[in-house]
């Protein structure tokens, strides 16, 4: 089997008409060494380690790419859905579900990559927003209130500058210097996939499985960008995500696909009719995206980038 790709993006700059060339170098199946069927749960900030999790987010473990060691920090339930890393990649805070008489209860765990130590934030309760983090600064809700932690210290702080985005009640909900607003571009209805640029001037999120949008931080609808799934953010002007089909009670085709937000055109990076490629994750700064297959398989597909002008 193989993996078929390439990507032609046209870039506008002001001076000059440009087009930039995406080729993949090579692809490359990841060798774990652990059986058993993963998914991508998030990338290190270098690029240089992935968190990937098992069946149903069930367990999360720190894969070093280059050396490739397999870490777990945890078997728990829910452990592998949205877990973050600060931003110098020393710690990692991921969710823990466990069952009392059938209800579920969340924790917020903390785990620091080299001693291992790992610490409970937050005790089992009903209700936690998955954190997000603006700076050195972790921002979450528990049971509806805000909570916010320094990263770097571990210690509670009273608010939280800067901007951050979190999904609340399937609601995008924007803060601003300790500002709320809820963003709500299409209007009632839930909201999915949501998060903002690099430069946090725009918000992409999925409305109702339907349709991906991207609007400004005013709620204003700037691009409508068709049935695309699991979108990500490479850059300020380009995105990744999955177009995938189902024929109702699972996913029948999915191939990996970029959109350029400069040309205005979306462009396939795979043609596979073997491989169901799902979830892409781009690493930051090293011309890589991460994606994985319906068969629990995990691949790197490594890509270069040409600029001519015309």
């Amino acid at each position: 089997m193989g993996l078929k790709y390439l990507l032609i993006i046209l870039i506008l700059s002001p001076l000059h008409l440009y087009s930039q060339e995406v080729k993949v170098r090579k692809t490359e199946k990841i060798n774990i060494p652990k059986d058993g069927t993963w998914a991508l749960s998030a990338a290190a900030p270098d690029g240089r380690s992935l968190l990937i999790t098992g069946e149903n987010m069930r367990g999360l473990h720190l894969l070093n790419l280059k050396k490739g060691t397999l870490t777990t920090i945890s078997d728990a339930p829910g452990s592998g859905y949205e877990p973050v890393f600060t931003p110098d990649g020393k710690k990692i805070y991921y969710r823990s579900d466990e069952y009392r008489n059938n209800r579920k209860y969340t924790s917020l765990e903390e785990y620091e990559v080299l001693s291992a130590r790992k610490r409970q934030v937050e005790a089992p309760s009903r209700v936690l927003v998955s954190p997000a983090l603006s700076g050195t600064s972790l921002n979450y809700m528990i049971e509806g209130k805000r909570r916010h932690i320094d990263s770097g210290t571990g210690e509670s702080i009273k608010g939280a500058e800067g901007v951050y985005l979190l999904l609340e009640d399937l609601v995008p909900v924007l803060y601003v210097n300790g500002t709320r607003k809820e963003l709500r571009p299409n209007g009632a209805g839930n909201y999915i996939w949501a998060s903002l640029s690099p430069d946090q001037s725009k918000m992409m999120y999925n409305f109702g499985g339907t349709i991906t949008c991207i609007a400004d931080t005013s709620g204003n609808i700037l691009r409508e960008l068709g049935r695309l799934n699991a979108p990500e953010w490479i850059s300020n002007n380009l995105i990744v995500a999955m177009n995938d089909v189902d024929d109702g009670h699972r996913v029948i085709s999915s191939d990996i696909c970029c959109y350029s937000l400069v040309s205005n055109k979306l462009y396939n990076l795979t043609r596979s009719d073997d491989i169901i490629e799902m979830y892409p994750l781009p690493l930051s700064n090293r011309n890589i995206i991460a994606c994985q297959t319906s068969e629990g398989e995990l691949f790197l597909i490594h890509y270069s980038i040409r600029k001519h002008v015309k």
